[in-house]
C-alpha cells in the first residue's frame, strides 16, 4: 500500500509541472503618450570624417507613458522647483483644446491631465501650485490637479510664491497656494498697476516698476504710505530677480546687445554692468555669485558685479535654460545645449527645443511654437562629457572684394505676351514646379477661392515650348492651406494642411494629369520628391513614401527636435535618401530596403542638407559647406565661410554681405571769381627733387551694404563672385530647370522686383518689375527649345508670363 499515492497528490504534482513549464507571463506594451523615436536604422561602415568642430553626444531616446491617447502639441514645460522627484508642468493642446498636465521626468511617465483645470496659459509654478492666467482673471491649480482658487483680478506678475493682479491704482498681491490676499498697495499717482514685474517680502508689500521711460522704480512702505524710493534708468527689462539679498539682478538689453545690471536694493545705485551678455545662471557651487557667459568665455561674478570676475574652463554658452540643483541646462548653438554641474560639463546634447526640464537621469523638451506636429520629448542623459568642450560659433557671412556690378533698369512685366488660362486662379497662386525630365514643362498650383477645412487648390501643369496648358486638376491638393509642390518620377505630388491634427495630406497626380495616391497624416510643413521616393516633414519626422503607391516605406526622427535633416536624391536609376542620423551622414538606398551604401561621420552639427545635382550639400552649424557626391561619399568643401548656402543645378552658391554701395557724385561746384585780386603770399619754392603731388579724390557716401553672390563649381572651383546694389527683402528662387538655365534673384518690397544673371558670370542680365498683384517669389528659370528664360505665374486669370 505505500506504493499507492492518493490521487489528489498526483494531480498536485501535474498542476505544479505545468505551471513550472508554463512561459512566463508576457509584459503588456507601454502605453505611450509621447513615444520615442523609432528604432535607428543600420547605420553601415564609417568611410570618413568631415567637420571640424565638435560632435554632440548620442541621446538615450526615451518616451512618456500614460493613460492619454493623444500627445499636448505646441506644448510650454515649466520646472515644479523644491526637493523630490523632477517633475515638469507642461501647457499645451489637446487636439484643439488647451491642458495642462504633470509629468515625472526620471520615470517618464504623465501623472495627470485636465483640459479644464486651467482657462489659460501657465504664467508660473511653484512646490505646491501652478498659476494660470487669461483676460478672465487668474487661477490657482494643485500639483494633484485639483483646482485651489480663482480670481477675476487681471494678472500683471509673479515672484517666487506671490502672484502681482491689479485693479486701478492698487497692486492686489496674492499667495500662488491659497489665493489668499497677503498685500494690498496703493501705487503712487506716477505708477500704474500694468508696470509692476516684481513683489518681493512676505506680503509682498516691495514692488518694482518699470515704465515707459525705461527707468526701474521701487516702491516701499514709507510714512504715509507706499512711496518711490528710488528711480533708476536702465531701459528695457526682460528678467529681474529683485527678492534676494541687497543687490538686484537685472537683464536687459543696451547698445552692444544684452546686458546684466546690478543695482542697490537700498538706493537704486548701478553697482555693476556686464555688457554683450549671452547668458547668465546662479553660480554652480551654491554660493550667490552669478555665472554670466560672453563672448570670451562663462565667468563667475560677485552679485553685486562689482568685484574682478572669476574665469572659468567653460567656452561661450548662450541662454539658461532649466536648473536643477547644481546642473544647469544651458543653450549652447541653436542645435545644442550643455548640461553643467558643479565640476564642468555633464553632458552636451542635440537640442533644438525652445524649453525644457532638467531630471536626475533625463531631460523634458518642448517647442511653444513652429511646426503643429511640435510635441513634448525626452531625453535620457549620456554618460559624462569626457572632452573639453569647444563651441564653434557660426559668424555673419565673410564677403570679399568683388566688383560692384551695374544692374539695367528695371522693365514693368510685358502681360501682353502672357499664356493665359481663363476662369482659373481666381484667389491666388501658391507655388510652381518645373519638371525634371521636360524642362518646359511647369506644374502650378491655382487656387480659386481661400482654402479652408473643406476645400483646398488644385493643379495645372502648361507646355512652355508649345504655349499650351496641357492639363488641370481641382482636386490636385487636399483640403486646406497649399503647403509645397514636388515633382517625383512618376507623379507630382502636392502637401496640404488644414488647421486641426490629422489634416495633412499628399496628394500624388501623375504627369499626364491622372490621379494615383493620397497619403493622409497627423501634420505636415513641406514634401520634396526625387526619383521612386516622396519625403513628407513634419516637424522632427519626415515619412519616406514609395512614390508610385504613397506608402510608407520607412519614418525618421532627429535627434535634437529640429526637421530633420534628410534628402532624396536621384542618380541614374537609383533613388538614395542621404539624411544626418545619429552624428553621421549615412547614403541609404530605397529600392534595397533603406541599405546604407556609406556614412560619414560628423565632426559638428549638420544644420541643412539639400539636394546638388548627383550628391548632396551639406551645411554645418559653424558655417561650412561641404557638397558630397551621393554614389561614392566622396568630399568637396565650399571654400566660403558663414555664407548662406543653395545649392543650384550645377553649381553651389554662396550669398553675402557685400562691399559699400557709392552714393552717387555730387555735382562739381564751380567757384566763384573774386571782382578783386586778392593779395597773395608768393609760393614758397619748389623742390625740382622732390616728387609729383596729388590731391586725393574723396570717395562719395554710402548708401549701405550691397548683397554679395559668389558662384561656385560643384567640386568647389569659383566660378564667379559680384555685389549687387539691391534692397533686402532678397531670395534666390528655387524654382530652377537643367544646366544652363538663368539664375533668379527676386528682392525689394513683396519680392516683386527680379534680377535675372547670366550663370556663367554673373553677368546681369534683365530686371523686372512684377505687378502690384503679383503673388511674391513665385517665380521659375528654366531652358525652352533651347533657350534660358526667366517668368512668373500670376492670377486671377491663371497667367505664364516670360521675360
Amino acid at each position: 500500500m505505500h506504493d499507492l499515492v492518493h490521487p489528489r497528490v498526483v494531480l498536485l504534482l501535474a498542476l505544479a509541472a505545468c505551471e513550472a513549464s508554463a512561459p512566463a507571463p508576457v509584459e503588456p506594451p507601454p502605453r505611450w503618450v509621447y513615444p520615442p523615436p523609432p528604432p535607428s536604422w543600420p547605420l553601415g561602415a564609417v568611410q570618413g570624417r568631415i567637420g571640424r568642430s565638435q560632435p554632440t553626444q548620442p541621446a538615450l531616446p526615451a518616451g512618456i507613458t500614460g493613460e492619454k491617447k493623444v500627445p499636448l502639441r505646441l506644448a510650454t514645460p515649466w520646472t515644479v522647483p523644491g526637493a523630490g522627484p523632477a517633475r515638469a508642468v507642461i501647457y499645451g493642446l489637446e487636439g484643439a483644446r488647451p491642458a495642462i498636465e504633470l509629468v515625472d521626468i526620471d520615470q517618464g511617465r504623465v501623472v495627470w491631465r485636465d483640459p479644464t483645470a486651467c482657462d489659460g496659459p501657465i504664467v508660473g509654478v511653484t512646490d505646491q501650485a501652478i498659476v494660470c492666467a487669461d483676460a478672465k482673471g487668474t487661477r490657482g491649480v494643485k500639483l494633484d490637479g485639483k483646482g485651489a482658487w480663482r480670481s477675476e483680478l487681471q494678472y500683471i506678475a509673479m515672484t517666487d510664491d506671490r502672484v502681482v493682479t491689479g485693479d486701478l491704482g492698487v497692486s492686489i498681491i496674492l499667495d500662488a497656494t491659497s489665493g489668499d490676499e497677503l498685500g494690498r498697495v496703493k501705487l503712487p499717482a506716477t505708477i500704474v498697476p500694468e508696470s509692476i514685474i516684481a513683489s518681493c517680502g512676505d506680503a509682498g508689500r516691495e514692488l518694482f516698476s518699470i515704465g515707459q521711460d525705461g527707468r526701474l522704480v521701487r516702491v516701499a512702505d514709507a510714512k504715509g504710505g507706499p512711496a518711490i524710493t528710488w528711480a533708476t534708468p536702465i531701459g528695457a527689462v526682460t528678467n529681474i530677480e529683485a527678492c534676494e539679498g541687497e543687490t538686484v539682478i537685472v537683464e536687459g538689453s543696451g547698445l552692444d546687445g544684452p546686458t546684466v545690471v546690478a543695482l542697490a536694493r537700498a538706493t537704486g545705485k548701478i553697482t555693476g554692468r556686464v555688457d554683450g551678455v549671452r547668458g547668465s545662471w546662479p553660480a554652480r557651487d551654491g554660493s550667490d555669485r552669478l555665472e554670466v557667459s560672453t563672448s570670451a568665455g562663462v565667468a563667475s561674478w560677485p552679485r553685486d558685479l562689482a568685484g574682478d570676475p572669476i574665469a572659468t574652463a567653460l567656452p561661450a554658452l548662450g541662454e539658461l535654460i532649466a536648473t536643477r540643483g547644481d546642473r544647469r541646462l544651458v543653450r549652447a548653438t541653436p542645435l545644442t545645449a550643455a548640461v553643467l554641474d558643479k565640476t564642468g560639463v555633464r553632458a552636451y546634447l542635440p537640442f533644438a527645443s525652445m524649453g525644457g526640464v532638467l531630471g536626475d537621469t533625463a531631460v523634458i523638451a518642448a517647442s511653444w511654437n513652429g511646426s503643429q506636429g511640435e510635441t513634448v520629448r525626452r531625453l535620457g542623459l549620456p554618460p559624462r562629457y569626457p572632452r573639453a568642450l569647444r563651441i564653434a560659433v557660426r559668424t555673419r557671412g565673410v564677403g570679399v572684394p568683388a566688383e560692384l556690378r551695374d544692374l539695367p533698369a528695371a522693365a514693368p512685366l510685358d502681360l501682353a505676351s502672357a499664356i493665359e488660362k481663363p476662369d482659373t486662379g481666381k484667389h491666388t497662386v501658391g507655388a510652381v514646379a518645373i519638371d525634371p525630365r521636360e524642362s518646359n514643362v511647369l506644374y502650378t498650383v491655382p487656387l480659386e477661392r481661400q482654402p479652408d477645412e473643406t476645400s483646398g487648390a488644385g493643379i495645372a501643369s502648361v507646355d512652355l515650348s508649345t504655349r499650351t496648358w496641357k492639363w488641370q486638376r481641382s482636386d490636385g491638393c487636399g483640403a486646406g492651406q497649399p503647403v509645397a509642390l514636388a515633382v517625383a518620377r512618376e507623379v507630382v505630388v502636392c502637401a496640404a494642411r488644414g488647421n486641426r491634427p490629422g489634416t495633412a495630406s499628399v496628394r500624388a497626380t501623375t504627369r499626364d494629369g491622372a490621379a494615383r495616391w493620397e497619403w493622409i497624416g497627423d501634420s505636415l510643413d513641406a514634401v520634396q520628391a526625387a526619383g521612386d521616393a516622396v519625403l513628407v516633414y513634419a516637424a522632427d519626422r519626415v515619412f519616406v513614401l514609395d512614390a508610385s503607391t504613397g506608402k510608407v516605406r520607412a519614418w525618421l526622427a532627429s535627434d535634437d527636435g529640429a526637421i530633420m535633416r534628410v534628402t532624396a536624391v536621384e542618380v541614374g536609376a537609383r533613388t538614395l535618401i542621404i539624411g544626418y542620423e545619429r552624428g553621421r551622414l549615412v547614403a541609404r538606398v530605397t529600392e534595397l530596403g533603406m541599405f546604407p551604401l556609406w556614412s560619414l561621420e560628423i565632426d559638428g552639427v549638420v544644420r541643412a542638407i539639400s539636394p546638388s545635382q548627383d550628391g548632396v550639400l551639406v551645411e554645418l552649424e559653424d558655417g561650412d559647406a561641404l557638397r558630397v557626391t551621393a554614389l561614392t561619399g566622396s568630399v568637396a568643401a565650399m571654400p566660403g565661410l558663414g555664407l548662406t548656402w543653395r545649392p543650384s543645378g550645377e553649381l553651389v552658391t554662396g550669398a553675402a554681405l557685400g562691399g559699400p554701395i557709392p552714393a552717387p557724385p555730387q555735382p562739381a561746384v564751380t567757384p566763384v571769381r573774386p571782382r578783386r585780386p586778392l593779395a597773395t603770399r608768393p609760393p614758397p619754392p619748389k623742390d625740382p627733387e622732390a616728387p609729383p603731388m596729388s590731391v586725393p579724390v574723396q570717395p562719395p557716401p554710402s548708401l549701405g551694404d550691397s548683397w554679395q553672390y559668389t558662384l561656385y563649381e560643384l567640386g568647389g572651383g569659383l566660378r564667379a563672385r559680384n555685389d549687387y546694389a539691391i534692397d533686402g527683402p532678397i531670395v534666390p528662387v528655387l524654382a530652377r530647370g537643367p544646366t544652363g538655365s538663368p539664375l533668379v534673384v527676386a528682392h525689394g518690397r513683396a519680392l516683386r522686383e527680379v534680377l535675372v544673371l547670366d550663370p556663367r558670370t554673373g553677368d546681369p542680365l534683365r530686371q523686372i518689375m512684377l505687378p502690384e498683384d503679383a503673388p511674391p517669389g513665385v517665380v521659375f528659370a528654366t531652358i525652352v527649345d533651347g533657350t534660358p528664360v526667366a517668368g512668373t505665374v500670376l492670377a486671377a486669370p491663371l497667367r505664364i508670363v516670360l521675360f
